[in-house]
C-alpha cells in the first residue's frame, strides 16, 4: 500500500498478509480531504491500527504526534517497522506504536487526542463500547472517525453527535463528536 499525500506521499508501507483489512486508499483520501484543516499539528490516536494506514497518512500530512495501538503481535511488529522505515524527515511529528488491547490502553488514561481513528475488525465493531471508553481521551473539539461495514445498521450513542457519514464501497466512515 502507499501513503496518498503529504511529506511521505506515494511512499509505500507493508501490510500483513493475514487477518487484516486495511483502510483502502480511496477511503483514506476521502477521510483526509474532509479533515484537511484538522490534521496539521494534531495529536492523533489510531486504534486497532493494523498496519498503521490511517496513522501514517495523518503523520505524513502534518500531525504533531501519532500513537498507534495494535493488539496482535505480528501486526504490531509490521506497524512499528512501517513507522521506523519512513521516519527521518525533520518535518514529521513524533510517533509511537503501542502493543496493547485498545480498551486496556484507554483505561490507562491516555490523551487527550485531537483526532481518533478507530478501525476495529468488522465483527468486533461496537461503537457504543468504544465511545464509552473515550471519556477524557478525546480533546475538546476533537473528532472520532469510526470505520465499520457499510451494510447493517448502527446507532449513535446518546451523548455523541454524528457530524457526517461517508460510504466507500463496503465501508462506512462515521465522523462523530461528543455532545457538549
Amino acid at each position: 500500500m502507499r501513503i496518498n499525500s503529504g511529506i511521505l506521499g506515494r511512499r509505500t508501507f507493508n501490510v500483513p498478509k493475514d487477518g487484516l483489512r486495511p483502510t483502502m486508499e480511496q477511503a483514506r483520501e476521502g477521510v483526509f480531504s474532509s479533515l484537511m484543516a484538522k490534521i496539521p499539528g494534531a495529536r492523533v490516536l489510531d486504534l486497532f491500527a493494523g498496519s498503521g494506514s490511517l496513522g501514517l497518512e495523518a503523520w505524513s500530512r502534518g500531525a504533531a504526534s501519532v500513537t498507534a495501538v495494535e493488539k496482535v503481535s505480528k501486526h504490531w511488529k509490521i506497524l512499528q517497522e512501517n513507522f521506523q522505515s519512513l521516519e527521518g524527515d525533520p518535518d514529521l511529528g513524533s510517533w509511537q506504536a503501542v502493543q496493547a488491547d485498545v480498551f486496556e490502553f484507554l483505561k490507562r488514561g491516555a490523551g487527550p487526542f485531537d483526532l481518533i481513528f478507530a478501525d476495529p475488525p468488522y465483527d468486533e465493531a461496537d461503537l457504543g463500547k468504544l465511545t464509552g471508553a473515550l471519556s477524557g481521551v478525546l480533546a475538546e473539539g476533537g473528532i472520532l472517525v469510526f470505520e465499520k461495514r457499510a451494510r447493517g445498521s448502527y446507532s449513535v450513542p446518546p451523548d455523541w453527535n454524528l457530524i457526517k457519514e461517508k460510504r466507500y464501497g463496503g465501508t462506512l466512515m462515521l465522523f462523530l463528536e461528543p455532545l457538549k
